[in-house]
C-alpha cells in the first residue's frame, strides 16, 4: 500500500481478516463487502499521491516564500540608488547611468544611498495590490486578469505585491527576476489551493467510508439485528455490570422451527423475507435496555439485563406466540412459522461462553421435545 497511517493499517487488517471468515458463510454478501473494501483501500492510495503532491507544493512554497523575502532585502538594499541630474533634479536612466552609478559606488563606497518613501508614493503602492502589475509586451486589460479576489487573500502575494508594483524597482535589473519569481509564486499559490480541495474531498469519502464499516462490523446486513461480535461486546459489558451490581441477567436462544424446509420449497429469497419478519418481531416486542442479535443462520440470541428466571420464560412464551402468529404471503402460499427457544441465566462467576452453551443445550431440548416450545436450564443442570 501506497500511503496509510498506523490506524488506517489496523482497520484494513481487522476487516481482512473478518471477510476472510465470513467468505465460506455468504458468498453475495463477502462479495458486496469485498468490493467495498477495496474502492476503500485504492481511495486511500489515492490519497496518498494526493498527500505526497500536496507535501511537495508546500515545501516549494516555503522555498519561493525565502526567495521572495530575500529578493524584497535586495530591493530595500538597492531602491534608494536613484540617480538625479545635479540641475534639473529629474531621475536619470539613460546611456546606463544606473548600472554605471551602481558599479561606481561599489567599487569606491562602503555607503549606501538610500531614501524612504514618502506618505503619497506609499498610499498608491498600496493601491497598487489590487492589480497585477504591467509587463511590457502584455495589452493592459489582460494584466488584470491575471489576479482575482482568492488570489488577495493570499498574505505572501498581499505583502509583495506593492514591491513588484514599485514604479521605481520596474527599472532595476532585479525586476524581471523578481516578477518572475513572483508569477510562478501566483501558479503555485492556486495549484496548492486545488490539491487542498481535492484533500477535503478525499478525507470525507474516507470518512464516509470509515462510518459504513464501523456500522457494518457490528449490525447484520441481512436483518439489521446487531450482529455476533456485537452482541459478544453486550455481553461482556453486561457480565461487568452483573458482577458490580450482583444482579443476574438471562440469556434466550431461539430458532425459527423447520427453517431448512421453507429455503429448499420457496427458496432462499423467501428464506430471507422470513429472516427478516421474525427478527422484527422478536426485537419489536423487547425491552429498550434488552438486545437482540442474529447469531447465525436462522439462530437468534437474546440478552435479558436484570430478569430472573419467572419473567424469562414470561418473555419467551411471548415471543413464541407472536412468532405463531405470523403469516409471510408469497404470492401463492402463506407461509407459517414457529421457534423454539432455550433460557438459561448468568451464574455469577462463570464465563460468557459457558452461559451460551447453556443455552444453546436448552435450544436442542426444546427442538428434540417436538419444537415450538421453550426449555429453561439452570446452572446446576448443564
Amino acid at each position: 500500500m501506497t500511503y496509510s497511517s498506523e490506524k488506517e493499517d489496523s482497520f484494513i487488517a481487522k476487516f481482512e481478516g473478518r471477510f476472510a471468515e465470513a467468505s465460506e458463510e455468504s458468498p453475495l454478501t463477502f462479495a458486496e463487502a469485498t468490493e467495498i473494501f477495496a474502492a476503500y483501500k485504492a481511495l486511500l492510495r489515492r490519497m496518498g499521491r494526493i498527500a505526497k503532491i500536496s507535501d511537495s507544493y508546500q515545501s516549494e512554497v516555503k522555498a519561493l516564500v525565502l526567495e521572495l523575502r530575500e529578493a524584497a532585502a535586495n530591493v530595500k538594499a538597492l531602491k534608494g540608488f536613484i540617480p538625479i541630474c545635479a540641475s534639473c533634479k529629474k531621475v536619470r536612466n539613460d546611456d546606463g547611468y544606473w548600472k554605471l552609478l551602481e558599479q561606481f559606488i561599489a567599487e569606491n563606497s562602503d555607503a549606501m544611498i538610500s531614501h524612504g518613501l514618502c506618505p503619497d508614493c506609499a498610499s498608491n503602492y498600496r493601491s497598487l495590490a489590487q492589480v497585477f502589475p504591467p509587463t511590457p509586451g502584455r495589452p493592459a486589460g489582460e494584466t488584470a486578469r491575471l489576479l482575482d479576489e482568492s488570489d488577495i487573500e493570499d498574505p505572501v502575494i498581499v505583502r509583495f505585491l506593492p514591491t513588484l508594483n514599485n514604479q521605481h524597482f520596474a527599472t532595476t535589473p532585479l525586476y524581471g527576476d523578481f516578477s518572475l519569481l513572483f508569477q510562478k509564486y501566483v501558479r503555485l499559490a492556486r495549484r496548492l489551493k486545488r490539491i487542498a480541495r481535492i484533500s477535503d474531498s478525499y478525507q470525507f469519502q474516507l470518512q464516509d467510508l470509515k462510518t459504513k464499516f464501523e456500522h457494518a462490523s457490528h449490525v447484520d446486513y441481512l436483518t439489521a439485528l446487531p450482529n455476533r461480535l456485537d452482541m459478544i461486546a453486550r455481553l461482556e459489558a453486561e457480565q461487568a455490570r452483573s458482577l458490580r451490581h450482583g444482579r443476574s441477567f438471562a440469556l434466550i436462544m431461539a430458532d425459527i422451527d423447520h427453517f431448512k424446509g421453507v429455503n429448499d420449497r420457496f427458496g432462499h429469497d423467501v428464506g430471507d423475507q422470513l429472516l427478516v419478519t421474525v427478527a422484527r418481531t422478536l426485537s419489536g416486542y423487547l425491552r429498550k435496555e434488552d438486545s437482540c442479535a442474529r447469531w447465525g443462520g436462522e439462530e437468534f440470541l437474546i440478552l435479558l439485563p436484570e430478569t430472573d428466571e419467572d419473567e424469562a420464560q414470561e418473555v419467551a412464551e411471548r415471543l413464541r406466540i407472536l412468532t405463531g402468529n405470523l403469516a409471510l404471503e408469497t404470492g401463492t402460499s402463506t407461509i407459517r412459522t414457529s421457534i423454539s427457544l432455550g433460557l438459561t441465566l448468568y451464574a455469577n462467576g462463570e464465563t460468557i461462553d459457558s452461559c451460551i452453551k447453556r443455552a444453546d443445550d436448552a435450544l436442542y431440548q426444546a427442538k428434540n421435545s417436538g419444537r415450538n416450545r421453550s426449555v429453561f436450564m439452570g446452572c446446576e443442570e448443564s
